[in-house]
């Protein structure tokens, strides 16, 4: 029951009407009992005074979302070190001076391999894609001590620019098409790959990054950041050669989860995140029917 003691929390991007996480949050608050409402507020522009109006009413923390990740960093007051380094900021709790900004995407991403049994320490990774998601891959990557780190990108000039943001020198950068017309480029045959772009999405799910079969020989295991389809083109030719290959749909909750537990200052229990799994497999297969 909403009343005028319940708190007000949000989702705040352009466009957001496709957004699960409404249901994720007050699932969350609804098992937790916690008093809490969570809406998404889709704004077009004028994103600092969206921020400035919503301190002044009171709303107590958003997720961020498409296109104002970045514009985060110069309108809250705080900035958690994490979301400094990767230089984008997909939550928000209101303090006295204003909001505080974290990134829970890389928190997200890494429990998502953990709660997989996967690892990444000490292994040679792939990254396929350029954008904000591959950028806090490379960020976990960092994180994890990985052995070695390979960007591979359709734009090569972006991904250069993504290597020189962030400052390591020992980053191999190919281009996707230099790549599909010689996989031996990969000097490795163990890589952990990162899909990280929306090739293979919801409808488009035919649609697949890297057809050549020889490059999924290469890979040992991996993740596909899309979670509509569960399982992708990308992540059925990682299976038909025996790799094991999970799909983002974990990232996504425990991300959400991430940003739940700062703004109430308590932990999630596990059986607590699987019912809101559940419910998020149930809204996702509605969907795509």
């Amino acid at each position: 029951m909403i009343s005028a003691d319940t708190k007000v929390y949000g989702i705040i991007g352009n466009p957001v009407s496709h957004s699960l996480s409404p249901i994720l949050q007050n699932t969350l608050a609804k098992e937790m009992n916690i008093d809490m409402s969570y809406s998404a507020f889709h704004v077009t522009e004028n994103i600092k005074e969206a921020i400035k109006g919503a301190f002044a009413l009171d709303i107590k923390g958003f997720n961020v979302t498409i296109p104002y990740k970045k514009d985060m960093l110069d309108i809250v007051s705080d900035i958690d070190d994490r979301a400094k380094k990767i230089g984008a900021i997909n939550t928000l709790i209101k303090t006295e001076n204003g909001y505080k900004g974290y990134n829970t995407d890389i928190i997200g991403l890494g429990m998502s391999l953990y709660n997989n049994s996967l690892s990444i320490k000490g292994k040679d990774i792939i990254i396929l894609g350029a954008g904000g998601a591959a950028k806090a891959v490379l960020y976990l990557a960092i994180e994890e001590g990985v052995k070695s780190i390979t960007l591979v990108n359709r734009n090569i000039s972006k991904a250069k620019e993504l290597k020189a943001e962030v400052g390591i020198k020992d980053i191999s950068v190919i281009s996707l098409d230099d790549l599909k017309s010689n996989i031996n480029l990969l000097d490795k045959d163990n890589y952990f790959v990162f899909q990280t772009t929306n090739v293979g999405m919801h409808p488009n799910v035919e649609d697949c990054i890297i057809e050549e079969e020889a490059f999924y020989e290469k890979c040992n295991s991996g993740i596909d950041l899309i979670y509509t389809p569960f399982e992708t083109s990308f992540i059925k030719k990682m299976k038909s050669k025996g790799k094991i290959c999970i799909n983002g749909l974990d990232m996504l909750i425990l991300q959400g989860v991430a940003s739940f537990e700062i703004w109430n200052n308590i932990k999630v229990k596990k059986d607590t995140i699987e019912k809101v799994k559940v419910l998020l497999t149930e809204k996702l297969r509605e969907r795509m029917q």
